[in-house]
């Protein structure tokens, strides 16, 4: 789905997805009902040193007022949740790309995500951490502001669900927080991928759990939540165990050398010709300019172009750009991985900064093949994405 950016904190993106724009006027309606009011101004008296107005509350336009103001707090909270994590990732030079915020909260995008135990132990901690401390900024500031029965509300109900927000994501299940601290204190007496394994279980009953509380209490968010994690805690679990049987193979040996190429200036009647000839009439070809990839253009996309145009046209003009590139040293899994982050399915392969060869998703699907018949206690099926 579509992400739309809207500007960087200390040099990390920010996108919000279409679904988080779709969903937040959704919540404002829903905190500004008469019912959740007044339910939420309960929860907020029972902790605030000060009482909660709700008939105050419910005059005029205030609900609406208060809704919009509670709605883009709770989602402030989640941004400043993942940056949480994001600022101690950086502290363990782990590079972050971007934070999402979405239907279901934030995520916060790594380069890699951290395999020592103790660093994916930390990073996980240091978001739920900070919500915890803004929900005690909050709390300590029910002592001080005015009496006014919307500012306290409005206080009272951002330190409620930011220590909401802590505990929620400390189940034990991906890509929760607590799965991933369960993970790094499992990761600490074995294999990574053993490990990942026993906590995408554990986030599965977590799943099954939360779908049953859903249907009893008739919650279809908390249903759709629950199937959320279910996917990816499955999800989480093959990529772990790709990652261990990949690991132990490289790019050089999986890598194509013959590979089809044409340049940018040829015209799309002379590539079309040329793809007649050689009887490869659906596969992409790699644009080269000067020895450099520049781009991927497919068949389909030529012979889109009107017949007449043809002569006219270059194939720069209907070339998409050049895929991502891994070197012929890392290891293939990093290959998938350069696959899933750019939705391609062929990564180039750069040595010295000359292009000499492709990995295909086809080659990487071949190696598993191969791998999982070597070890038959390996039982690995392909994942459609990965988490």
């Amino acid at each position: 789905m579509r992400n739309f950016n809207v500007g960087t904190v200390t040099g990390i993106p920010v996108r919000l997805n279409v679904t988080f724009v779709l969903f937040l006027p959704a919540l404002a309606w829903l905190i500004s009902r008469p019912a959740q009011l007044s339910l939420y101004a309960d929860v907020v008296g029972r902790v605030s040193p000060q009482t909660v107005d709700v008939a105050a509350l419910q005059a005029g336009r205030t609900p609406l007022a208060v809704g919009v103001v509670g709605a883009v707090g709770l989602f402030v909270g989640v941004l400043l949740h993942e940056l949480g994590h994001s600022w101690t990732a950086r502290r363990y030079d782990v590079t972050i790309t971007s934070i999402t915020l979405w239907i279901f909260g934030g995520m916060a995008r790594m380069d890699d995500l951290p395999e020592d135990w103790n660093v994916e132990f930390y990073v996980a901690l240091a978001g739920p951490a900070t919500s915890l401390l803004l929900a005690a900024g909050c709390y300590g500031l029910l002592f001080v502001v005015p009496g006014d029965p919307v500012v306290v509300f409005l206080v009272g109900w951002l330190a409620v669900v930011n220590v909401s927000l802590a505990v929620f994501n400390m189940l034990p299940a991906f890509p929760m927080d607590g799965g991933r601290v369960l993970r790094a204190l499992l990761a600490r007496s074995r294999p990574y991928a053993e490990a990942t394994r026993t906590a995408a279980t554990v986030g599965k009953g977590t799943a099954i759990l939360l779908a049953l509380a859903a249907v009893v209490s008739f919650a279809p968010v908390m249903l759709l939540v629950a199937m959320f994690v279910y996917v990816a805690a499955g999800a989480e679990s093959r990529a772990a165990v790709l990652r261990e049987l990949l690991g132990g193979m490289t790019v050089r040996e999986l890598m194509s050398t013959d590979v089809r190429t044409v340049t940018p200036d040829a015209t799309v009647e002379e590539f079309l010709d040329r793809i007649a000839a050689g009887r490869a009439t659906a596969h992409p070809v790699m644009v080269m300019d000067r020895g450099t990839v520049t781009g991927l253009v497919t068949p389909a996309a030529a012979r889109a172009v009107p017949l007449g145009e043809r002569a006219g046209r270059t194939v720069a003009d209907v070339m998409d750009g050049a895929p991502p590139s891994v070197a012929p040293t890392d290891d293939a899994f990093e290959a998938l991985r350069a696959m899933s982050g750019a939705t391609s399915d062929r990564v180039l392969v750069v040595e010295d900064g000359r292009f000499v060869g492709q990995v295909t998703n086809e080659d990487l699907l071949d190696a598993i093949e191969v791998l999982q018949g070597i070890d038959p206690g390996q039982n690995v099926e392909v994942p459609d994405g990965y988490a």
